[in-house]
């Protein structure tokens, strides 16, 4: 799993740990790999971290044959690794920030696939759960090139899955709303002190853009997840699972 050491990232690997996989996170940070390590390992389940940048395809590779060695054959892979942009109009954005969010958000995800897809093509078994985001059904004043990253995903999980299928492997994704959590009310703190706003302010005003009026918690992620790893999974692919408490109707 990428993007696996810390946030949403983490809660995902814990739920395949209590599932029983044995899991391996992949990410830049060594120390934060070992912390989640530590956490996840700590009621008996297996772990494994290994430090490797997304970016980089030859790192990836190696990744996934250090799992395999230590683990086994890789029968799952949940690309959960990515990066936001500061908010500016487009015509103050530049190279810099399309690199900063595609070599992650695209590349990142186009070489994990790309080491973990031949031992399942091999096996004639595999699925593959990519992360991706509800800016990527929606166009997003001051996000277009991280919004784009997202719709490119979109793409890439499609077209993936149709070269895959014939080999018994399954690709989708799950685009989460915005999920509660420190990074999230940190963004509702800062907003609501530099509006001059009450506290709960920028919380009320999200939620009241969601049909179901509350946020969705990295349980519900986790929970999408799984029914795409299990039974439920089966006959779905190239699919796009929106998880945001109906923003995106």
């Amino acid at each position: 799993m990428t993007g696996g050491t810390r946030g949403l990232g983490l809660t995902l690997a814990r739920t395949l740990a209590q599932a029983g996989c044995a899991v391996a996170v992949i990410g830049r940070d060594a120390q934060a790999g070992a912390a989640a390590v530590a956490s996840l390992t700590a009621g008996g389940d297996t772990a494994l971290a290994i430090s490797a940048d997304v970016t980089d395809e030859a790192a990836m590779r190696a990744a996934v044959i250090e799992v395999e060695m230590a683990l086994g054959p890789l029968d799952i892979a949940v690309c959960a690794a990515g990066v936001s942009s500061p908010k500016a109009p487009i015509w103050q954005m530049g190279a810099a920030t399309y690199r900063h969010c595609f070599d992650t958000n695209v590349l990142g995800v186009l070489n994990g696939m790309t080491a973990a897809l031949p031992g399942m093509v091999a096996r004639g078994t595999g699925r593959v759960v990519v992360i991706g985001g509800t800016y990527g059904h929606k166009g997003v004043a001051g996000f277009s090139v991280y919004a784009s990253s997202k719709w490119a995903l979109r793409g890439l999980v499609r077209s993936a899955a149709l070269d895959v299928a014939p080999h018994g492997v399954t690709i989708n994704m799950i685009s989460p709303g915005g999920v509660d959590g420190e990074r999230l009310r940190r963004l509702f703190r800062q907003s609501a002190e530099a509006n001059g706003e009450a506290p709960d302010a920028p919380l009320k005003r999200f939620t009241a853009g969601t049909a179901l009026r509350r946020l969705v918690s990295e349980d519900d992620i986790a929970a999408a997840m799984l029914h795409l790893l299990g039974p439920g999974g089966r006959m779905m692919t190239g699919q796009d699972i929106v998880v945001d408490a109906g923003m995106v109707v």
